[in-house]
């Protein structure tokens, strides 16, 4: 086998110095570890990838936390995972997948991650994955549904120049849904109004149904004498050891405020904030500092509440951690929004092992 040429070697190396960088800086997904060496470094990235990971996990001066980082979260599985959702050059979509996740960014101050935030939380039609990847299109968009959604409840056509903007959906490679502003046809009529409307009063059931799915996924939850102004915590410390976590929620929380305590728990948990287990059902995201930690979990408890119908006060509690100005290299919005698909499904039905991986990105 012939030497790597100088060309080889230099993106290698611009390869390695990124995901160097990613590790002991942003630890977010293996989606936006792809879609960031896409971008500085280039295509060709993308080939080598996992053979650079592998290389920096054996470099003995790696932090025990970086080391389970690129172990849990950046493993192979996770990295191809990922490598998937890229762009196939024999497809028909390659060429709107690319645009897609080209353009797909992290917001990184406070005001535009808050507008993404809740743009996420708005359409209860789509997941909170899905809209965020519609966000990422158009951030302009007001309302959107498919082709055949516009006719069929509105009587209203999508322009013949329209663009429309890519999501995933469960048996097909991509959807095509369109922004209002790409339709014509009669005034709208009143259903229109369902389109990011509130779902009424909190329904009791979403939180026994998140409970069951606790329970089924080895996370114990007590109610527990806590102070006044500690609704609960998250932690890896368990007595019954056929648990792998433990959430305290404070006993005097009724239905609602208990849900919103329970869905910022189970927000830090998912989001890898108390480390992972031995069977690494969640990342490992310890790195990062409690200011990050806090804005992603309680933004993933600030858009499941409101696509439920419950009001939260997550302006208020996050506005201690972070001003107008705030740079947040180091949240995931990827995996804010994937978690909050995830815990919003938990509400609606038993969640069983062979569902796992389908319930991140559904519409």
């Amino acid at each position: 086998m012939n030497a790597p040429g100088p060309a080889e070697q230099e993106i290698w190396q611009r390869t390695a110095d990124f995901a160097t960088r990613w590790i002991s800086q942003r630890q977010g997904s293996p989606v936006e570890l792809i879609r960031g060496l896409e971008d500085e470094v280039g295509w060709r990235a993308r080939h080598i990838v996992l053979g650079v990971l592998d290389e920096l996990r054996d470099e003995k001066e790696l932090s025990a936390p970086d080391r389970k980082y690129l172990t849990y979260t950046l493993n192979a599985a996770s990295i191809k995972e990922a490598l998937a959702e890229g762009t196939d050059p024999i497809t028909e979509y390659q060429s709107s997948l690319d645009d897609l996740f080209t353009r797909s960014r992290r917001f990184r101050r406070s005001k535009k991650f808050a507008e993404a935030v809740e743009f996420v939380a708005k359409f209860h039609e789509y997941s909170p994955y899905n809209n965020e990847l519609v966000y990422s299109q158009n951030p302009m968009t007001t309302h959107f549904a498919t082709a055949s959604h516009w006719v069929k409840m509105f009587g209203r056509a999508v322009k013949e120049e329209a663009r429309g903007m890519v999501i995933l959906a469960p048996k097909t490679p991509v959807l095509l849904v369109y922004d209002i502003s790409d339709t014509v046809g009669p005034p709208l009529p009143k259903q229109f109004e369902v389109f990011g409307r509130t779902l009424g009063r909190f329904n009791p059931l979403t939180l026994q149904h998140t409970l069951a799915n606790c329970e089924q996924q080895k996370i114990c939850v007590q109610r527990l004498p806590l102070a006044q102004l500690r609704a609960g915590f998250a932690t890896r410390r368990v007595s019954d050891q056929k648990y792998k976590m433990r959430i305290g929620l404070r006993e005097k929380l009724d239905d609602a405020a208990a849900y919103a305590a329970l869905c910022h728990e189970l927000a830090h948990i998912f989001l890898g904030h108390v480390g992972t287990d031995k069977d690494r059902t969640w990342p490992y995201r310890l790195n990062l500092s409690n200011a990050v930690m806090e804005i992603e979990a309680e933004a993933v408890a600030h858009i499941v509440c409101c696509r439920t119908g419950l009001k939260t006060y997550s302006a208020e509690y996050l506005s201690s951690y972070v001003g107008e100005e705030t740079e947040l290299e180091s949240i995931s919005f990827d995996l804010v929004c994937r978690v909050a698909s995830r815990i919003e499904t938990m509400g609606k039905r038993l969640i069983t092992p062979k569902d796992e991986t389908t319930v991140e990105t559904g519409t």
